[in-house]
């Protein structure tokens, strides 16, 4: 009889995990090829632990000795050496945007496979099944590796079993999870896209996290998401809002009273392109104005520096009150026109901070952001506890998973 209990939904937990054979998979992750006594010695596990891990990682097919390589230890015989397993376990990572969305395949080694973009569906329902379908048209070039999980990132609040409320799609109680979960056949986790980004700078930054990192986010959407010695804070109210933080004066943008991301997000640069009489109708319409010459590329490079300054202060003021020891700046705002990131840190020294001031730095991710916190959704219990996904052989990633995944694709195609 086929088991017909529901697949489970989880929240991420967003941390660097302690668990042994995550530690053992993280250090081969950012060192390998790496040999045995090389991860105990990261770690601090004993050689025995280390053992364990990595023959029950071997077993789920989430690493695997180097073929033809082998490590000369300071005494005894030379060991294996280990790497992730190319053909291991792949996640799909979803981040639903206000206008684009964006589907992926990656694996354990923290790698986008493949993906697509696609107009973002109106309908709750229509979203899920267009990105289903996309998802399983990726996964075709992939049918000889397990499908082991999946995750959401997107611009919303997010309650137990994967509900959201994205006010800005209009969408409220939207069992997100529930729906990518039956109809892709592995468990899904949702989280805010934020802390989600904030998550894929543990993920993918360096090996070890201590102190604490805030993370700022803009383009149609500001938030921040902080992150303290390896653990994103999550709060049960939700992400923070910063719509209504003080930004300043900004004689070049439209500010109507309504709020931060209503003046400085990308329709609010457009709008304000309207305004001065421009003619561009999106952001890097603008951005290409401004490299001009004459009176129109002037109003467009003032726009943006206003935009710049005004998220540098509201970087100011949030570093103010949380003092992070350092400031990820993250979103299309900041990394697609670095040309203005001194009028970032301008704006953002405007606001008075006693002591040392916060290490400012721009997101590694650029414009592969979404995909990257998509990814630290799909791939975050995987991460954290390898051993407990992976042997769930019932559930996420079995054949019967495998079939309906290939079944769906074909219908979809």
């Amino acid at each position: 009889m086929t088991d017909q209990t529901p697949l489970p939904t989880s929240a991420p937990t967003f941390r660097v995990s302690d668990v042994s054979a995550a530690q053992v998979l993280r250090a081969i992750r950012f060192r390998g090829p790496v040999s045995r006594s090389e991860v105990a010695d990261v770690t601090g596990l004993s050689k025995a632990t280390v053992a364990r891990a990595v023959t029950t990682l071997q077993d789920l097919g989430a690493v695997r000795p180097q073929p033809g390589r082998m490590s000369q230890g300071a005494t005894g015989r030379p060991g294996a050496v280990l790497e992730l397993d190319p053909d291991g376990p792949v996640a799909i990572a979803v981040h639903i945007g206000l206008k684009n969305s964006v589907v992926a395949v990656c694996d354990l080694s923290c790698r986008v496979l493949a993906a697509r973009e696609i107009p973002t569906e109106a309908s709750p329902g229509d979203a899920v099944d267009t990105l289903s379908a996309e998802a399983f048209r990726l996964l075709d070039g992939f049918r000889g590796r397990r499908l082991a999980a999946g995750g959401v990132a997107t611009a919303a609040r997010v309650a137990g079993g994967g509900r959201v409320d994205h006010d800005l799609l209009g969408w409220a109680g939207t069992p997100l999870g529930e729906l990518f979960t039956e109809t892709i056949g592995v468990p899904f986790a949702v989280a805010p896209h934020v802390e989600a980004m904030a998550a894929a700078e543990l993920l993918l930054g360096h090996e070890r996290h201590s102190g604490t990192t805030l993370l700022v986010y803009g383009r149609e959407y500001i938030g921040s998401a902080l992150a303290i010695d390896g653990v994103v804070h999550q709060p049960s109210a939700g992400p923070a809002d910063l719509r209504y933080l003080p930004f300043g004066k900004v004689p070049h943008l439209d500010d109507r009273g309504e709020g931060l991301i209503d003046t400085v997000s990308d329709h609010g640069l457009v709008r304000a392109a309207r305004k001065h009489g421009l003619t561009a109708e999106s952001v890097s319409a603008l951005g290409e104005l401004a490299a001009g010459e004459g009176r129109e590329a002037g109003e467009a490079r003032a726009i943006l520096r206003d935009r710049a300054l005004a998220l540098g202060r509201v970087v100011g003021t949030v570093s103010a009150v949380l003092r992070p020891d350092t400031v990820v700046l993250a979103g299309q705002a900041f990394t697609d026109h670095p040309k203005y990131l001194p009028d970032v840190l301008a704006g953002s020294r405007e606001v008075a901070v006693a002591g040392r001031a916060p290490a400012l730095r721009v997101s590694t991710a650029g414009r592969r952001i979404q995909e990257q916190a998509a990814m630290a959704v799909a791939l975050d219990r995987l991460c954290a506890d390898p051993e407990s996904v992976l042997s769930d052989g019932a559930r996420p990633g079995g054949e019967e998973s495998r079939q309906k995944s290939s079944a769906k694709s074909e219908f979809a195609a």
